[in-house]
């Protein structure tokens, strides 16, 4: 008997109907995509899941990602962030839900989780949510376009700038933040936020109302008054 009781406390964790340890449960789907986004190393497909930790980068296309609390988010081209902590509570909804973006252009709505579980941060940057849907991109500086709710935008030092809906954007530099206006948000929207002016590429669900955007389309003569295609940040 003491041989027969040794022997089962060796049987294999598979053996039980166990899962690894390493088999976390997802925490996001891709919804939609073009190109051939990665998450680590696996190549993202349609239906593919999410994990927290994961690092996502995309090349030349998107990747259009559904979170178990109805948050969404978008890579757009060139980009990649980590989700660095996602805690469910029993409700469906997330108690810290935190994302370090790395660079590229983004779009983010947010879901039923309260807005304090939220934690966006760039390099130089932080991003908070007052219930929103934003567009923002991170190259050295980082900016925000804000098409729903509100959003307060705030370099490392601290300097933070109030953003609204209606195309408000704002500018966080290692020196400051503040909104820009005229010609240098029209150049901020055209060239840095594809989504901003163009969101066709995405899926329907991924859309939020960017009528306030389009008008600044005009002011940028370089552009012509036309909406260029979306672009990898360079």
């Amino acid at each position: 008997m003491r041989n027969l009781f040794v022997s089962v406390l060796f049987i294999p964790i598979t053996c039980l109907g166990l899962a690894p340890a390493q088999a976390a449960d997802s925490i996001a789907k891709v919804v939609a995509l073009s190109g051939a986004p990665k998450a680590g190393n696996r190549t993202l497909m349609v239906g593919s899941a999410i994990f927290e930790h994961d690092k996502i980068s995309v090349g030349g296309g998107n990747v259009q990602i559904l979170f178990v609390d109805n948050t969404k988010l978008v890579l757009g081209p060139g980009s990649s962030l980590v989700i660095e902590k996602f805690l469910m509570r029993d409700s469906g909804t997330a108690a810290k839900f935190s994302i370090n973006a790395l660079r590229g252009t983004f779009r983010f709505i947010t879901g039923k989780s309260p807005k304090s579980a939220y934690d966006i941060k760039t390099a130089n940057a932080t991003i908070g949510i007052r219930g929103t849907g934003f567009d923002y991109w991170v190259k050295g500086d980082t900016g925000v376009a804000v098409h729903a709710g509100k959003v307060r935008l705030c370099n490392l030092a601290k300097n933070c700038v109030d953003l609204n809906a209606g195309c408000d954007l704002g500018l966080a530099k290692a020196q400051n933040s503040a909104e820009l206006f005229g010609e240098t948000k029209s150049s901020g929207l055209i060239r840095k936020l594809p989504y901003t002016i163009d969101q066709r590429p995405l899926n329907v669900a991924f859309h939020l109302n960017i009528t306030a955007c389009r008008k600044y389309v005009i002011f940028d003569s370089g552009q012509g008054g036309q909406v260029p295609p979306p672009k990898r940040i360079q």
